[in-house]
């Protein structure tokens, strides 16, 4: 019996590390991709309104408003959805550690 629990045990852990893997690759790519979209938010519009604001006029304004407020609400929206990849990697990792924390707490017994 304990011949058949072991490779079970083994293939459990190797899981266990390559969903590990898995999490701290996505946290890493969340954290490097969460930077690029809050420059992108608060440079872009932002810049050409204060180097060229002695040339607009009132309606300039309002369109560059509306483009910071487009662009704002979409990279919003690719945060979440990266956000919620992330999520989904650490919460794989923790079952999968789970898992095999019980099965090694069952083979104990």
């Amino acid at each position: 019996m304990d011949g058949e629990a072991l490779p079970d045990l083994d293939r459990l852990q190797r899981e266990m590390w390559t969903r590990q893997r898995q999490a701290r690759a996505a946290v890493r790519i969340y954290n490097r991709g969460s930077w690029i979209r809050f420059a992108l938010v608060f440079i872009p519009v932002p810049l050409v309104v204060v180097t060229f604001r002695l040339y607009l006029e009132a309606w300039h304004y309002y369109i560059l408003g509306g483009a910071f407020i487009f662009f704002a609400g979409l990279l919003y929206v690719l945060d979440d959805r990266a956000a919620t990849r992330r999520e989904a990697a650490l919460k794989a990792a923790k079952a999968a550690r789970a898992v095999y924390q019980e099965a090694r707490s069952a083979l104990q017994r």
